[in-house]
Formats: structure tokens, sequence, C-alpha cells
């Protein structure tokens, strides 16, 4: 009985696995591109109220930019091992 139960167990434990690092990973997407996004939006906001507005190319490098590097700082926090 116990070594049905013990396969059974280690049947499922990559689906687990597999879950948790998507999970992840939209964790690390969240944490990355609404930040980026947001900054984008408030760095537009003031140069508009400052007389130059900027080009939606130069907006959207910008957060692109910002999301990168959360992505590469929240990175090793985010996607670390559970166990």
């Amino acid at each position: 009985m116990r070594a049905a139960m013990s396969s059974a167990v280690a049947r499922f434990a990559p689906v687990k696995g597999q879950r948790v690092r998507v999970a992840q990973f939209a964790g690390l997407l969240i944490a990355s591109v609404i930040p980026g996004a947001l900054w984008a939006a408030i760095i537009a906001v003031v140069a508009s109220w400052l007389g130059t507005p900027l080009a939606l190319r130069t907006i959207a490098i910008t957060g692109g930019v910002i999301a990168l590097f959360l992505a590469f700082v929240c990175a090793p926090v985010v996607l670390r091992d559970p166990s």
C-alpha cells in the first residue's frame, strides 16, 4: 500500500512544481510591468505639465527599461526555490 501511495505522489509532484513555476513567472511579470507602466505614465504627465510632452516611443522605451530593470532585480527573490 505504501509503495502505491508514494508512486502516486511522485507522479503528481512535477505538476505541482510546474504550477508553482508558472505562478512565480506571473508574479515576476506583475512585479515588473505594472510599476514600469506606472512610472512611465508619471514621467509622461510630469513632462506634459512642464510644457515638453514626450513622444509615445520615448515613453514606451522608458517604461520598458524600467520594467526590465525591475525584472532583473526581482527575479532572484521571486523565482527562488520554495523548498
